[in-house]
């Protein structure tokens, strides 16, 4: 089945669907939706584009670079048996998955060689820019919360925790707990979960969280995971960056625009000489 066709390349189903399935990971989605869609296929017609472009301008990929990544490949599995197993499974060969890598890496290469991220930006240009977005480099305020966690929701759980909570007076009391008595893997850290701004945590519990003060330890509240008794042990206000702070990963994501922008007007390019035909149908 032929979902696309850009010049004389066709885009079979099977590209695609392995396409989407890239991109719904990236997306966080379970399901497809309209956006999903557009991109994968998009993507796929950019990628046959800058091929097309990378193998006209005679960029050569040595046989080492393709078996360095076919042993990158490999690590991913247990053994050799497994990756061939999975070769099998999906009646690959070996030749289809080193042309795979060629290409990439040719893509890889033609994009690196004409759109270098090296430009140079300066110093005045970026002040500019962080006056001018000051509020992009505010840091978002967190809390550090440790935890016992009662699994279940039942009035069983809920009289296991209170007995629990009964028996904490101070953080050390919370920590032994934590360790012998939480049904959360955080029990290793004695509940320790790290800081954590808004929106990280569920809604009932990052509540409770970000209302204690440091070290002030809450009674049993409900989630869905179950029960939880909380201890704030730390808190980070919401500040601004200074410049000197953020100086190099913004020229740096400047640098990486401009090249990305360069690219993008370069694929218009290829696009508008190209025969283009979606069957939507199919998608």
């Amino acid at each position: 089945m032929i979902v696309a066709k850009v010049n004389n390349y066709e885009i079979k189903f099977q590209e695609y669907k392995s396409e989407l399935k890239e991109v719904l990971k990236i997306m966080h989605l379970g399901e497809p939706n309209k956006e999903a869609k557009k991109r994968a296929i998009e993507q796929l017609i950019d990628g046959y584009l800058l091929l097309n472009s990378a193998k006209n301008s005679h960029i050569e990929i040595s046989e080492d670079d393709i078996e360095n990544e076919v042993v990158e490949l490999k690590l991913k599995f247990e053994s050799e048996d497994d990756f061939n197993n999975m070769l099998l499974d999906k009646k690959i060969e070996i030749e289809t998955i080193k042309e795979r890598i060629r290409n990439n890496l040719l893509i890889t290469e033609y994009v690196k060689i004409n759109f270098p991220a090296d430009s140079d930006i300066p110093i005045e240009k970026l002040r500019e820019i962080y006056k001018e977005n000051i509020n992009s480099f505010k840091t978002q305020e967190m809390v550090k919360a440790s935890h016992i966690l009662i699994n279940g929701t039942d009035d069983e759980s809920l009289l296991r925790a209170e007995e629990l909570y009964q028996k904490i007076t101070t953080k050390d009391d919370f920590d032994q707990i934590a360790a012998e008595c939480s049904d959360c893997p955080s029990n290793c850290q004695h509940g320790d979960l790290g800081y954590f701004p808004k929106g990280k945590m569920v809604k009932d519990f990052e509540e409770v969280a970000f209302s204690l003060k440091q070290n002030e330890i809450s009674k049993p509240i409900k989630t869905k995971f179950g029960y939880h008794i909380i201890m704030n042990t730390g808190r980070k206000e919401s500040v601004i960056a200074d410049f000197e702070e953020v100086k190099e990963a913004l020229k740096n994501r400047l640098k990486k625009i401009n090249s990305e922008l360069k690219l993008i007007k370069h694929l218009k390019g290829l696009r508008s000489k190209a025969v283009i035909i979606i069957n939507h149908k199919e998608l």
